[in-house]
């Protein structure tokens, strides 16, 4: 007998986790370039075919909640308030994840990117991503006519202060900055790169 969809889909979710944290262990245990896509399956304890069912790539391995935090960004952009903006949108979400914080993982994925040009790449796909479908959703808001570049850089600029964090976030991480000031600094930061964009973006769309 069939398993019924929402139980079919939970399992499927519980697998997906499985499989990035047993790769995660042994990324960071020996690194991203000398652990294989099979022995990510055998520490999962699923089959290769199942890994890339979950994972297009080996380096997607690494990224498994890329697509969350896209759709969830995107969802802050289509339920803001009547009135309020996208930057204050995108300022309000990214600087409640920020706040939230994962250091263990960040401290291990910075570690990674670090000796990996395989997953600095990746990472930099991701992001563009993330402008692109931030790009899209800014013009679907304002009905943007051909040619009209002002989503475009809006999103690149939104997209260019998140990737500006994450990256001195990790530099500080790698140098050993103790967590509570590296959070403070960096939310700090963050707010301060915002207030720059706001003199050119608050008012629009």
């Amino acid at each position: 007998m069939n398993a019924p969809p929402r139980l079919r889909q939970q399992r499927k979710e519980e697998t997906r986790a499985r499989i990035a944290a047993a790769a995660m262990d042994l990324f960071a245990e020996r690194g991203f370039e000398r652990v294989s896509v099979v022995e990510v399956a055998a520490a999962a304890g699923v089959t290769e075919k199942t890994v890339f069912n979950h994972f297009a790539t080996k380096e997607d391995l690494v990224y498994s909640g890329d697509q969350a935090f896209e759709a969830a960004l995107l969802a802050a952009v289509r339920s803001r308030a009547s009135g309020a903006t996208v930057l204050a949108a995108v300022r309000m979400f990214l600087l409640d994840t920020y706040a939230r914080g994962t250091q263990p993982r960040a401290t291990a994925l910075a570690a990674l990117l670090a000796s990996s040009a395989a997953l600095r790449v990746r990472e930099r796909e991701i992001l563009a991503r993330y402008a692109d479908r931030l790009r899209d959703q800014i013009a679907a808001d304002i009905d943007a006519r051909p040619g009209d570049l002002r989503p475009d850089v809006a999103a690149q600029s939104l997209i260019a202060v998140h990737q500006a964090v994450i990256a001195g976030y990790r530099e500080g991480l790698l140098a050993g900055e103790p967590a509570a000031e590296l959070d403070e600094r960096m939310r700090s930061a963050a707010k301060e790169a915002f207030d720059l964009l706001a003199d050119g973006l608050a008012a629009w769309p």
